[in-house]
């Protein structure tokens, strides 16, 4: 068997009812490439097992807390040197993430910025006026050695827990790849 090249980590609680939608486009990238898939769940629903079995992921059980915990939580039992964090509503296809890691992978890119469904203008004029945060619903793909160089996320941030995290990565240097370019 292939050594891992990077895990794909979703967030039951983040995804809600989206998480099967998610799990049905990220699961044949998980399968045909050389990634782990997990769902963090500190919910304790009783679905999950079940889905995570349907979908070839790894149910990561962790203590309730904020997304920067489980997400910290769920990192130091997940194996690769890739993370993926897929956004809400983030992927539509895995042809862009395999084409977005591999970019990280290859060391091109320190970050790749995994594009959101909305891609018109105002969508683009808004991303420019916040350069420093994700959209919303957009995800990362970064490498392990930037998340362990920058301290990971910070454990008491929920719902900004990303967007700070890439505001660090962006502060230390890291390479960032927008979803435009």
């Amino acid at each position: 068997m292939a050594d891992v090249t990077g895990c794909i980590l979703i967030d039951a609680r983040s995804a809600g009812s989206r998480l099967p939608r998610q799990l049905a486009v990220v699961a044949p990238l998980a399968r045909a490439e050389t990634f782990s898939l997990g769902i963090i769940d500190d919910t304790g629903d009783a679905r999950l097992p079940r889905m995570a079995h349907r979908y070839g992921a790894r149910l990561l059980s962790v203590i309730p807390a904020p997304l920067g915990q489980r997400l910290n939580d769920a990192i130091a039992r997940s194996p690769g040197p890739l993370l993926i964090f897929p956004g809400i509503g983030s992927v539509s296809s895995a042809e862009t993430l395999s084409r977005l890691a591999a970019e990280v992978a290859a060391g091109r890119v320190d970050v790749a910025l995994l594009p959101t469904l909305q891609r018109g203008p105002l969508w683009r004029l808004l991303a420019w006026l916040r350069l420093s945060r994700l959209p919303r619903g957009e995800g990362l793909c970064l490498s392990r050695a930037w998340f362990e160089r920058i301290g990971g996320c910070d454990p008491e941030l929920d719902d900004a827990a990303l967007d700070e995290l890439l505001e660090r990565l962006r502060a230390c240097g890291a390479r960032t790849r927008p979803t435009d370019a």
